[in-house]
């Protein structure tokens, strides 16, 4: 840790503020359980088996907040709205990728500084996905 505090507290990068791989793990499972049973609009855009999405999700997540580089040196930039652009997303999809994320933290307990930093972020990246009215 050090004594600088950031916008995700004193830690050094939102990976460790987080808790590690393990945390990261969690929430990325948590998401893609939620997804299976509340959010079927999501659903129909992944695969039958979403191992493959989860583990791109977690390697993303991982480098993102500033942990080990999982993603990049097996798939590159991770060019999002590039990769996400199959597939329509609008307002109402985004609503409800950010409600899954939300409280799949809110299991995982992630509050506090480190809650913020990802709303804030995380928010603007969704959005960003958007490309239908």
């Amino acid at each position: 840790m050090t004594d600088i505090e950031n916008d995700w507290g004193p830690f050094d990068t939102p990976f460790d503020a987080l808790g590690g791989e393990d945390k990261v793990r969690s929430i990325v499972d948590r998401f893609y359980d939620i997804v299976d049973s509340d959010a079927p609009v999501l659903r129909a855009m992944l695969p039958k088996d979403d191992s493959v999405s989860r583990d791109k999700l977690f390697a993303y997540l991982v480098e993102w907040t500033g942990g080990p580089e999982l993603y990049t040196p097996e798939r590159g930039h991770p060019r999002m709205r590039m990769r996400h652009a199959p597939f329509e997303i609008g307002p109402d999809e985004i609503e409800t990728w950010l409600r899954c994320f939300s409280q799949s933290l809110n299991e995982n307990g992630v509050e506090g500084d480190i809650r913020d930093f990802l709303n804030t972020r995380i928010t603007a990246l969704a959005h960003h996905m958007q490309n239908t009215p």
